[in-house]
């Protein structure tokens, strides 16, 4: 294919195939992932006496739920305070795939219509 295209466009294009192959080695490095996001709510209590009806400074909490979409509709779930560190890091993963995954449609957008705008002319 590099035959028909332009110097010029066998360079970028070979730019490009090196900027995927860097995107791609991203993966090797990626632990478990985590879709959705975590929460953190001090909360009211029930009880009238309670000193956090008086002053929100002293609600009850912090809480930590991780929230997602499931079936279009979010879902919350309670998580204990000593999966917070790992929830973050999973969720975190998760968003560095997104990020790298973007990256490569992109960069092969710009092959593809490098290649298809050298054979229409």
């Amino acid at each position: 294919m590099s035959s028909t295209l332009s110097k010029g466009a066998t360079r970028r294009l070979g730019q490009l195939g090196e900027r995927y192959a860097r995107l791609k080695s991203e993966f090797r490095d990626l632990g478990f992932v985590c879709v959705g996001s975590l929460q953190s709510r001090h909360l009211e209590c029930g009880k009238a006496a309670c000193r956090c009806q008086r002053d929100p400074a002293t609600r009850h909490g912090p809480y930590h739920y991780w929230t997602r979409k499931v079936a279009g509709k979010t879902v919350a779930v309670l998580i204990p305070a000593d999966d917070v560190v790992l929830y973050r890091e999973w969720i975190a993963t998760n968003r560095t795939l997104d990020r790298v995954v973007r990256q490569m449609r992109q960069v092969s957008a710009r092959a593809l219509f490098l290649t298809k705008a050298h054979k229409v002319r």
